[in-house]
């Protein structure tokens, strides 16, 4: 069942260009965008920073996906008691 078992996207199918056609060992079938994942030498910065840097570098990010999913009362106390033992 797709996208269960299938094997990873084919590339080449995805840009109109596979010349393997149905001899490909990859899905020709559509798959979801993979969410983006921090690089290496983002990932090092922020193991970098303080807690009070991270912070404030995450909390607003955290803040605008609240708002747009989860607009409950509870979620955003978490958030400020997370916020307030922060600094």
């Amino acid at each position: 069942g797709h996208p269960e078992l299938c094997s990873r996207p084919c590339l080449y199918f995805a840009i109109g260009s596979c010349v393997n056609g149905e001899s490909c060992e990859f899905c020709h079938m559509a798959h979801t965008k993979r969410p983006p994942h921090l690089d290496k030498r983002h990932r090092e910065m922020l193991r970098s920073m303080s807690p009070w840097e991270w912070a404030a570098v995450v909390l607003p990010i955290l803040q605008r996906k609240i708002d747009a999913l989860d607009d409950s009362l509870e979620t955003q106390a978490m958030l400020f008691d997370i916020a307030s033992s922060c600094g």
